[in-house]
């Protein structure tokens, strides 16, 4: 049996090592192919009960982003790289607005992680003017699921295009790092060094 790391490759296609480029498509195929394309294919069909699939397979992005984009190797810090992910998406949210970042990731990350359902204070309208907006008097949060998979899909582009730019350094490099952790790889080919 072969063992799948992405919807486009198997494990037996990286027996003599890894290179960067390899890493890169890896990690392009497994988010597009298994969340972003998944979302889009619910978003098309027009559910209602489809809303909530979106959601839970796009915030799975913003904590996963977060910890790529600084090279964070632990595998706790979920808030602190879940807002950086947020802010990532969304540069516009800035740290003075910590009501609301507290506010979705206890609502949204963590009602979808631990609950199987968001908070009782969260709308989801594709009818929404944007992504995401906030009532801090009343602690309520609305999203639009298909505007908010367009902005991460976007972001995801730009993150992805970024990685294949040589002059990026330390965005690949933070990439990198986090990426071997993840898969518990050595130095890559592109290093002198095959993963063993």
């Amino acid at each position: 049996m072969r063992y799948l790391l992405s919807p486009k490759h198997f494990a037996d296609e990286f027996k003599t090592g890894w290179t960067f480029s390899d890493k890169v498509d890896v990690f392009e195929a497994r988010i597009q192919g298994w969340q972003l394309d998944v979302a889009w294919e619910l978003a098309k069909r027009d559910l209602q009960r489809g809303q909530l699939a979106i959601i839970h397979l796009v915030f799975a992005y913003f904590e996963m982003i977060g910890k790529y984009i600084h090279g964070y190797l632990e595998d706790r810090s979920s808030q602190r790289y879940f807002k950086a992910g947020l802010q990532n998406v969304f540069p516009d949210i800035g740290d003075h607005e910590l009501q609301f970042m507290k506010s979705v990731y206890w609502n949204l990350r963590c009602g979808l992680y631990h609950l199987g359902r968001p908070g009782a204070n969260v709308i989801l309208n594709d009818a929404a003017l944007g992504a995401l907006g906030y009532n801090e008097e009343h602690d309520m949060i609305m999203i639009s699921p298909t505007k908010l998979l367009g902005d991460v899909q976007t972001n995801f582009n730009v993150y992805v295009k970024g990685l294949r730019d040589p002059t990026n350094r330390r965005l690949k490099a933070n990439f990198e790092a986090r990426f071997d952790h993840d898969n518990r790889l050595e130095l890559s080919v592109d290093s002198g060094s095959a993963y063993r």
